[in-house]
């Protein structure tokens, strides 16, 4: 194994570990679950953790200048539709994994609002499922080989922490 490897073990250590350090820094109440690495809702679905299951997006808009995190139960198909009225935005497309490495630090298959803690220019908009409002739901900590379950309370005080914006709508 090379050095960049050694290196971005580390790097994803302590991002993780800061996801943790904040969550008990803020007083949140929240349960990890370590497991094997799943990189889709369909390998993830075989991991037993309580609360609602979710699966979390990055969209952004035709030009690339408006980025959007959605979350939503795992079994539903996402309307970008939705996303376009809600912020009076163009067409909405997936960011490609080089944009999410350049917004949020991370690939495909880890994406959750916890990694907005990397989005130095707080400008990645969240929008939840209202059906999530008064779930308790889990998010992978920057690596899809933990689980941390939480009250979605206490995920919007996560993002109000990092002065992220975030609306609940239908999807």
């Amino acid at each position: 194994m090379g050095l960049d490897f050694f290196i971005k073990f580390y790097i994803l250590r302590y991002m993780k570990q800061q996801i943790f350090d904040i969550l008990d820094e803020l007083k949140l109440e929240y349960t990890n679950y370590e497991h094997d690495p799943v990189f889709t809702c369909d390998e993830a679905k075989w991991v037993d953790i309580p609360g609602y299951r979710v699966k979390s997006l990055l969209l952004r808009n035709k030009k690339a200048t408006n980025f959007y995190m959605v979350v939503l139960p795992d079994s539903k198909k996402l309307d970008t539709n939705i996303i376009r009225s809600i912020f009076d935005d163009s067409k909405m497309s997936f960011a490609s994994p080089e944009r999410m490495m350049d917004k949020i630090w991370l690939k495909p298959g880890s994406v959750s609002p916890f990694a907005l803690v990397n989005n130095q220019q707080r400008d990645i908009k969240v929008v939840f499922d209202q059906e999530l409002q008064w779930k308790q739901v889990g998010f992978h900590p920057l690596q899809n080989d933990n689980t941390i379950v939480l009250q979605m309370r206490a995920v919007e005080h996560f993002l109000k922490n990092l002065e992220i914006e975030y609306v609940y709508s239908k999807l």
